[in-house]
């Protein structure tokens, strides 16, 4: 739960600005993507190890560095294209809180967490993001298919995004994000569902404690999400040297944020809510349990009265020479029972 703790006391005692990665172990030797485009043409390229990078000036330049593990590739990368020590230890840091900064005057740096169901757990993927005017540089921990997307729209030429420049790609790339986020948060209100219809129709101890696991990932889902709305805040504030032409998209992508935060907070309310009906349930149950019992010790309460007067054994006591004395302690014992029976049914205790 608390991996960027862990993670943080591999850079403990590190000065400032240190190349260590704090993240899950990769075994992968990472790699570099270039894609260079503009209105008419595409090009793209995968380096070689050691192979510089070199970008297309009259073009927009999407570099995509793929595994942060290799601390010589990230300060290779930073070394060429001019990125500051300090947010390259953010990016090889998997556990780095999401973020907005400016690297400089002309770059902006962005931290995010694109966010999978991996079988009832949360599958978190920090990405790491540099843009400038005509280049924006991704970092991934893993090769997956998430700007696959954003890649077939530049090949094609579809849309706007090849008549714009970096800070459009950047919007982009954030608008992914955004909806993977949503998608994931979807999956987890339809598990959410059907723990729900099998509660009802059945409470086991296997389905309270998935049922507590999902409201455990929903709510890591929701740290995750809440300081992106700094991020938006930064990007579309006055401050910020954005075409207006981007920050159209930018205020529409924040707004589709916002509607993610807001129902991650609904979805872990409602669970909150369904645990408490089954603690609720739970309880209700054992007070049934403990009203039949107490019932049933209240009417043998007197029977046991009257068993122990007759046991007494005294020499004189005129019930034990009787004939029906045995009988009459009987009757006695079950009318007494009879009409305590018959109270508590009629007062709805049983």
């Amino acid at each position: 739960m608390f991996d960027s703790l862990r993670w943080m006391l591999i850079k403990h005692d590190s000065a400032p600005g240190s190349l260590i990665y704090a993240g899950e172990r990769r075994d992968f030797v990472p790699f570099i993507e270039r894609c260079s485009y503009s209105r008419d043409t595409v090009s793209e390229a995968c380096l070689v190890p050691g192979e510089s990078i070199t970008l297309e000036p009259d073009r927009v330049n999407l570099v995509l560095v793929v595994g942060i593990h290799d601390a010589d590739t990230i300060r290779r990368v930073g070394s060429e294209l001019n990125f500051p020590a300090l947010a390259l230890e953010d990016v090889m840091n998997a556990g780095q809180r999401p973020k907005f900064a400016w690297a400089d005057d002309d770059t902006g740096f962005i931290v995010l967490k694109n966010m999978e169901m991996d079988e009832e757990r949360l599958k978190s993927e920090q990405v790491s993001l540099f843009w400038r005017d005509n280049l924006v540089t991704v970092f991934l921990e893993r090769e997956d298919d998430l700007l696959d997307g954003v890649l077939g729209r530049i090949r094609k030429g579809k849309g706007r995004i090849r008549g714009e420049g970096g800070a459009y790609l950047m919007a982009a790339i954030l608008d992914v994000l955004v909806d993977c986020n949503m998608v994931t948060l979807t999956r987890f209100s339809e598990l959410a569902e059907t723990l729900e219809a099998e509660l009802d129709r059945k409470t086991t101890d296997d389905l309270l404690g998935r049922l507590y696991e999902l409201k455990r990932e929903v709510i890591l889902m929701r740290n995750q999400l809440l300081p992106v709305r700094e991020i938006f805040k930064a990007l579309i504030g006055e401050d910020a040297d954005i075409p207006e032409v981007v920050m159209a998209f930018l205020r529409d992508t924040a707004g589709h944020h916002e509607q993610v935060v807001d129902n991650v907070t609904a979805l872990h309310d409602i669970l909150k809510s369904m645990i408490d009906y089954q603690i609720s349930l739970i309880g209700m149950r054992t007070n049934r349990v403990m009203q039949f019992l107490t019932v049933i010790a209240t009417i043998f309460i007197p029977l046991t009265f009257i068993a122990g007067v007759y046991g007494m054994n005294f020499e004189y006591m005129p019930e034990l020479s009787w004939r029906y004395g045995y009988a009459f302690a009987l009757g006695i014992m079950a009318l007494t029972a009879g009409a305590m029976l018959f109270y508590f049914v009629r007062k709805r205790f049983l």
